[in-house]
């Protein structure tokens, strides 16, 4: 059996922690096992990933404490002789820090797993500082994955590594009528027209501009409501946007939900006005649910799977933006088929096995 060392920030509910797990869940656990790094407190996943055999140890960040972060490596690696794998999932070209210490260890087989495609913090400097460690990163990883060309681009300075898509169980979000009906009853929106969003509270993701969107909408559509899934950092500062558009009423933060599918059957439309992503696992989730969903063209082509998907320019406007969520229609696609779409959990944690463990 191989054992796995995945580093990442935390094992919480977030975009690039749910594709992690799923396919955790989907690999020959009897061939393959992976373990965990983490930076953060205690996070959704981790109960889990113990069951199915995982083992979790926490260092600090580098910001925390560069030698700190450093020391608590090595000991890792020295103590656990195990690891011929590692994967570090890289926000950044600065992740080389991390495939440099796996190599002065000895970690023979170095991974970077990109899934993003942009900086995702507002600092320009920052963002030309990862261009400025790109070669450093290709120098030190002997592995590359991408969840998009573009994320490849971003990380490595090119776009032909090994996609990995950003998949997930299918069989799991086709569309429910008796959940929709027990979320809509649970949150008093029996007969609302309901819009979503979901992720992570970050600016990123931005949701000012969704609150604005859903304002629009509220203004010629009284019976309707705006579900907000998900936690982060601009909790306060969303909840004091809504009550400011005097919408408060009618915006809902479900904040952390361990069943995300569930939201989706709620909802009538779902937006991702995010300004950047590598490739948002919400897009692939909700069109697998047969939502009809505006993504941001920001974003990468490949989000598109379903006739019920449509890139919009945030340029466009927020009563854009509402206009055309105003034209949806109960018209969900309740039989649609993504198995083939190269999404598919089953498939692609296969693809890992053979493609990128070569077990």
């Amino acid at each position: 059996m191989k054992r796995i060392l995945f580093i990442l920030p935390n094992l919480d509910l977030g975009g690039v922690e749910t594709v992690v797990m799923n396919y955790f869940r989907h690999i020959n656990r009897k061939k393959v096992v992976f373990d965990f790094v983490v930076h953060g407190e205690k996070g959704y996943f981790e109960d889990e990933a113990i069951a199915l055999g995982a083992k979790i140890f926490r260092a600090p960040t580098r910001k925390q404490s560069f030698l700190g972060n450093i020391l608590t490596m090595r000991k890792i690696y020295k103590a656990h002789k195990e690891y011929d794998f590692i994967i570090v999932c890289a926000e950044h070209s600065f992740a080389f820090i991390e495939m440099s210490i796996a190599w002065l260890s000895g970690i023979k087989n170095r991974g970077a797993w990109s899934f993003f495609s942009s900086y995702q913090g507002k600092s320009n400097f920052k963002k030309y500082l990862n261009y400025a460690a790109r070669p450093f990163m290709s120098l030190f990883s002997n592995i590359k994955i991408a969840c998009t060309k573009e994320a490849g681009l971003w990380l490595f300075g090119k776009k032909d590594c090994p996609v990995l898509n950003n998949a997930i169980n299918m069989e799991k979000f086709k569309f429910s009528l008796e959940k929709r009906e027990e979320i809509r009853e649970k949150h008093g929106l029996l007969g609302e027209f309901v819009v979503g969003i979901a992720g992570r509270l970050t600016n990123v993701k931005n949701h000012n501009f969704a609150l604005q969107v859903f304002n629009e909408i509220h203004r010629k559509k009284k019976n309707s409501a705006f579900l907000i899934v998900g936690n982060g950092e601009l909790m306060e500062d969303l909840k004091y946007q809504a009550k400011k558009l005097s919408i408060h009423n009618n915006v809902i933060f479900t904040g952390s939900v361990p069943e995300i599918s569930d939201y989706y059957h709620a909802m009538d439309a779902l937006i991702i006005p995010s300004f950047h992503e590598g490739l948002p696992v919400v897009a692939v989730e909700a069109q697998a649910s047969g939502l009809k969903i505006i993504i941001s063209d920001t974003l990468p082509k490949e989000a598109i799977l379903s006739p019920h998907a449509c890139f919009k320019s945030l340029k466009s406007g927020a009563a854009s933006w509402a206009e055309e969520l105003l034209e949806v229609r109960s018209s969900r696609c309740e039989d649609l088929d993504l198995s083939k779409s190269g999404f598919d959990i089953i498939h692609e944690a296969k693809r890992f096995m053979k493609e990128i463990i070569k077990v």
